[in-house]
């Protein structure tokens, strides 16, 4: 039986595997293909957008993961089905239990490899590839690091450690040079907001530097004096696919306690939550080809309803994140009802089949 067992898991797992290198063909050439409109950018050119589509696979490839492992556990139950070897299972007293177990076994060891990917390699790539074009794009002009964004902007030097959207900054560092490369004062800025096209400062500390010594002045708002340009901010901007799942806690947590929208954030970190019970309830769809085993039914009926269901899946996701952001519904309900709504039918399914 332990061998039964495995020759399930391994084939399950085989299609899943052909499923993810068809997807990842696939993906990468329709990521180039959108890519090929920045080259020319700066100095982003043909080598640099291959290098980026590179980097970005493993978060392409781990958003449409349920879908994937869906089209495998269909695609492998369905050769099973169609080589009759589910029948003969069946008929040798093995119970449908003993093959579901078999097939969700299967489905656990890929899901665990899958996450520690998805978590860990994906966000640090994303970023990275992020970071990296805007660089390029805007040649040099702004460059973040590990201690923020660095910006010169004419004899000033900016340091801004978060930067939210294109119109909220927090603990921003502007150091001040005359022509003689003198610092002249330094400032610390808790936050800005550009309002009607203008920086408003907030919580403002400056240091003038003259004649060996020191004055420092604080200011509740000021106006500011630099022409510091919105799209240059690209280069700090953290999107939610591009952090870690306590990451994305920490800042829901900070934007919620500064009155700030957190909703694409929460969302994003509720969604990659459940990622794993989602992939199961796709395995779960699965199924009923376990229960009705039949030749009749082509392998590309089968791919066919695998594709349709995945993309209804994904669609009904990305509407509700959008619906909660725009309605302000939960975000704990948005990111779980398509999985127990899926959950719900796919359960419904196989209890008919049993009946």
């Amino acid at each position: 039986m332990k061998m039964l067992d495995r020759y399930i898991a391994k084939t399950v797992m085989a299609a899943t595997m052909l499923v993810l290198l068809a997807t990842t063909g696939l993906t990468f050439i329709i990521t180039l293909l959108e890519e090929l409109k920045d080259v020319g950018s700066g100095d982003y050119g043909i080598i640099q957008a291959l290098f980026h589509v590179i980097l970005e696979m493993p978060h392409s490839l781990y958003q449409f993961f349920p879908m994937i492992m869906l089209l495998g556990g269909v695609l492998g139950l369905g050769m099973l089905s169609t080589h009759q070897e589910l029948i003969v299972m069946r008929t040798a007293g093995v119970s449908t239990h003993r093959i579901t177990r078999a097939v969700f076994a299967a489905a656990f060891v890929v899901i665990l490899i899958a996450t520690g990917v998805g978590e860990w390699l994906s966000p640090l790539g994303n970023h990275f590839a992020s970071v990296r074009k805007q660089s390029e794009q805007n040649g040099g002009q702004a460059v973040a690091t590990l201690s923020g964004v660095w910006m010169h902007e004419g004899n000033n030097f900016l340091n801004i450690r978060r930067v939210v959207g294109l119109h909220h900054l927090e603990d921003v560092t502007r150091y001040q040079f005359n022509a003689n490369h003198q610092l002249l004062a330094a400032y610390y800025i808790k936050s800005l907001d550009l309002v009607h096209g203008k920086w408003v400062l907030h919580d403002v500390v400056k240091t003038s530097f003259a004649h060996n010594q020191t004055e420092t002045q604080t200011m509740a708002k000021a106006s500011w004096d630099l022409a510091l340009n919105p799209n240059l901010l690209n280069v700090g901007v953290i999107e939610p696919a591009e952090m870690s799942l306590a990451t994305l806690h920490e800042y829901a947590r900070h934007l919620t306690q500064s009155g700030l929208q957190a909703s694409d954030f929460q969302f994003e970190f509720w969604k990659r939550v459940f990622q794993p019970l989602t992939t199961l309830v796709m395995i779960l769809l699965a199924l009923p080809f376990v229960m009705r085993s039949s030749r009749s039914v082509t392998t590309g009926w089968r791919i066919l309803f695998g594709v349709a269901l995945g993309f209804g899946f994904y669609i009904l996701n990305a509407f509700l994140g959008q619906f909660s952001v725009v309605f302000q519904l939960s975000p704990f309900v948005a990111a779980i009802f398509p999985t127990v709504f899926f959950g719900v039918i796919g359960y419904g399914v196989i209890v008919r089949f049993k009946n």
